[in-house]
């Protein structure tokens, strides 16, 4: 299983675009939540962070059981609206922050519907 969070730059002006990407993705839960099944994602949160320096940053979080399918791989219009906003918002001149991972507690209950699938 992986369990990722990571930290993503939006782009200058594109800080508008972003809050409609999550709110596209919010407003489509049941279709979004449908195209977790095949990347065998079981949690993704996304959290904003408006810096400091200027830029408001995605942390992306994710528990995802090792086989899934990438998104690029998916027919949903879900998946291929979420990487046009990808290509738009996310700024690739910064490499993206990977955070290590420390301690990673599960509920039992939940870790043993995981290890089922």
């Amino acid at each position: 299983m992986k369990v990722e969070l990571t930290r993503f730059r939006i782009k200058k002006g594109k800080e508008t675009k972003a809050q409609e990407w999550m709110d596209f993705l919010n407003s489509h839960h049941e279709d979004t939540v449908a195209t977790m099944a095949g990347e065998r994602m079981y949690v993704e949160n996304v959290f904003k962070e408006k810096n400091s320096d200027g830029y408001t940053y995605f942390y992306w979080y994710s528990l995802q059981g090792e086989g899934g399918q990438t998104v690029e791989e998916s027919e949903s219009y879900i998946d291929k609206k979420h990487l046009e906003y990808w290509d738009e918002c996310i700024d690739e001149s910064y490499h993206p922050v990977d955070m290590d991972l420390e301690e990673n507690l599960i509920a039992p209950i939940i870790d043993k519907v995981i290890q089922k699938k």
